[in-house]
């Protein structure tokens, strides 16, 4: 009884975080602040649309050009390879720092080149595990220019080997970003897909740590707020793309990350992966699909904290918690059902059985094998 009032927890994010329209103006200062004002920079963007916008332009000015090494080759879902290309790359100009420009693969990259950077061995050794993380690597800054995967303010790098069909990654509280620069200015290019699928995937993660038997009250708050900001602007961010909505969703999208950098995404993203292995689908879009079968699913479990949740997205019910959620999914433009992913009954099983079973065991209501498939028919 006296946990209910007095819980027990532990809660850890080390990022600074450095929040505002216009604050990318400050990087250079924050890069000399965390490495010196000599310091050599290995700048991790993509490929062109930090270009087309005239920003990489503009960064490389501010910081100074000779300071700069450039690697412009981030992919979606990036691999160990191409880990292995950057961090030899970062290696030979002798960084002092990595900064990552760019949405969460450019990120997660960047992140996994700082901290490989104080490690011997192979990219994959640490992927999959076989070797350990064992110390800090370079200072890490992040500058999102989506809002949806927090990996500015997470510990974790999600890395890929679509052609082997894996999802792996790093993760260590030594790999949390040293400062998250967000400037909400640099996600108004962000076209309404992308809007929808990164914001997507951080409401969804948002639901995940709310409803998994590792949060806490610190998470839970946070979480909360993250599920109204984007009940409120997200649908707004995607068709309009105003300032005033894409800033309230940057926020957002960097709450959710601290939130669950303590209380981590679980079924959602487990059934994600092989949509995303198998058929391409985009991560947020992959993740979110799933979104209200698993509230539903996990529902009974928690309802002691259904009144907060059914408030935060305004609804009085699950009956309504699910229809706001639905129509929230269907007015960003995003599936709702996996016959729109190119998905058939056909293909169930191999959905089911690759499911990151890891991932799940944290669920309130547990879920197995039998569990799933039947919910996964369901979404058909």
């Amino acid at each position: 009884m006296l946990e209910q009032y007095m819980p027990s927890f532990s809660w850890f994010n080390s990022t600074r975080v450095i929040f505002g329209a216009g604050k990318l103006t400050e990087l250079p200062a924050v890069v000399d602040e965390v490495a010196g004002s000599q310091a050599r920079v290995f700048l991790v963007t993509g490929r062109s649309n930090l270009r087309a916008t005239g920003t990489l332009d503009r960064v490389i000015a501010a910081i100074g050009e000779a300071r700069i090494s450039l690697f412009d080759r981030t992919t979606p879902f990036p691999s160990p390879a191409l880990v292995e290309e950057a961090l030899k790359e970062c290696r030979e100009v002798g960084a002092d720092i990595v900064v990552a420009i760019g949405g969460g693969s450019a990120m997660d990259l960047g992140k996994a080149v700082a901290i490989l950077t104080a490690h011997d061995g192979e990219v994959i050794e640490y992927a999959t595990h076989e070797r350990q993380l064992e110390r800090p690597g370079l200072p890490f800054v992040a500058v999102p220019t989506t809002s949806g995967s927090s990996s500015e303010v997470t510990s974790g790098s999600a890395l890929w080997d679509l052609e082997a069909k894996r999802h792996m990654g790093l993760s260590s509280p030594m790999m949390f970003p040293t400062v998250a620069l967000v400037d909400p200015e640099l996600t108004m290019t962000m076209p309404k897909t992308l809007a929808a699928a990164s914001g997507m995937d951080a409401f969804t993660s948002a639901f995940e740590s709310y409803w998994s038997l590792e949060s806490e009250p610190i998470s839970d708050a946070i979480d909360l707020e993250v599920i109204r900001i984007f009940n409120q602007n997200l649908e707004r961010s995607c068709i309009q793309g105003d300032l005033e909505s894409r800033a309230s969703c940057a926020l957002a999208a960097t709450m959710s990350g601290i939130a669950y950098s303590n209380s981590h995404p679980n079924v959602c993203h487990a059934v994600g992966a092989p949509l995303t292995i198998y058929w391409g689908v985009e991560h947020g879009q992959a993740v979110g699909i799933s979104l209200a079968t698993f509230l539903s699913w996990n529902a009974q479990a928690i309802s002691h904290k259904l009144p907060a949740l059914w408030n935060a997205l305004g609804v009085d019910d699950l009956d309504g918690a699910v229809a706001r959620i639905t129509r929230l999914i269907e007015r960003c433009g995003l599936e709702t059902r996996l016959q729109g992913l190119g998905i058939s009954e056909g293909d169930l099983s191999t959905l089911v059985d690759n499911i990151k079973w890891d991932r799940v065991d944290v669920l309130p209501r547990p879920l197995n094998k039998s569990d799933a498939a039947p919910l996964m028919k369901a979404l058909l």
